[in-house]
Order: structure tokens, then C-alpha cells, then sequence
């Protein structure tokens, strides 16, 4: 198929946008820099909530970049993965994929989403995951435990 110059320098536009958006979260731990404040929040204190909304962002960026349909938020998801992300935290065992979701990913020790996604984009099985062309629906969760040695604990769900 071939698009016409107006679409093409739109996906051009697009593509860009997207590469910058996702270059600007590897490397070294953020500090803010060009990403939204949700993807930099810290997670490593007690009560610390992260950017649902934001991670879902960044996670349909990417996947936009893969030609991968967006993910929608799933609030039974989120509730799954804040179980499971409790559950991390308190044990430091990976706990089992949640009856529901089609695909789990789990993170330890970032201290914010970006550091967190950038970590699964280049890990080619969990970009694989990201990607994942019959997933719709998407849940995040992290949890701060102190007494952990990796402290903030990420867990995001898919779901067909």
C-alpha cells in the first residue's frame, strides 16, 4: 500500500514524535527532563502512587511505533495488578499471572515508570509483551516496600 505524501508525512510526524517520546526515557535514571511529570513521579516512598494514565500513555506510544492498535485502562486490571504488586513487594518472589490477564510484566528497583518501561523496551521478550497484538485491555500498579532490597515494585497486566 501506498500512502499519499499528506499521509506519509503525517506517519513520518508521527514516527518521530513517538522515537523522541520513547528515546528521551533510556539511559541513566531521569530527572524530568522532556517527559510528563506521571512518568518521572518517584516511587520510592511510602504512599507514593504512580500515573496510571501516563504509563498507559507512553506503553500505546510505543506500541503505535510497533503498528499495534492503543490499549484502553481497565480498572479490574489495575485492582489485579495492585494485588500482585503487594504481593511482590511483601515476598520478593515473582508471584503468579492473575487469572484474567493474558500477560504479565514485572519490575523491581526503578524508582519511576520511565526507568521502569524503558527497562522492558529493551528487553526484546518483554518488548515482544508490550507489543502484544491481541492484547485491549492494560492494568499498572507499583508498591514501595522499604524493607525490600529493590523497593518499588512495577507490575503492569494485559488482557484480551
Amino acid at each position: 500500500m501506498t500512502l499519499a505524501a499528506p499521509a506519509r508525512l503525517s506517519a513520518i510526524a508521527l514516527a518521530l514524535f513517538c522515537a523522541g517520546g520513547l528515546a528521551a526515557c533510556s539511559g541513566a535514571p531521569s530527572t524530568g527532563g522532556g517527559l510528563a511529570p506521571g512518568l518521572v513521579s518517584q516511587i520510592n516512598a511510602p504512599g507514593a502512587q504512580m500515573d496510571r494514565q501516563a504509563a498507559l500513555g507512553i506503553i500505546n506510544q510505543y506500541r503505535a511505533t510497533r503498528g499495534v492498535a492503543p490499549l484502553t485502562a481497565d480498572p479490574a486490571l489495575d485492582a489485579q495488578a495492585q494485588t500482585v504488586a503487594a504481593q511482590y513487594a511483601s515476598t520478593g518472589n515473582p508471584p503468579a499471572r492473575p487469572a484474567g490477564a493474558t500477560n504479565m510484566r514485572l519490575s523491581a528497583g526503578y524508582t519511576n515508570f520511565a526507568e521502569t518501561f524503558s527497562g522492558w523496551r529493551n528487553s526484546p521478550a518483554d518488548a515482544d509483551v508490550l507489543a502484544q497484538g491481541d492484547a485491549r485491555r492494560a492494568g499498572f500498579a507499583a508498591v514501595y516496600e522499604p524493607n525490600s532490597a529493590y523497593g518499588a515494585h512495577w507490575v503492569m497486566l494485559l488482557g484480551q
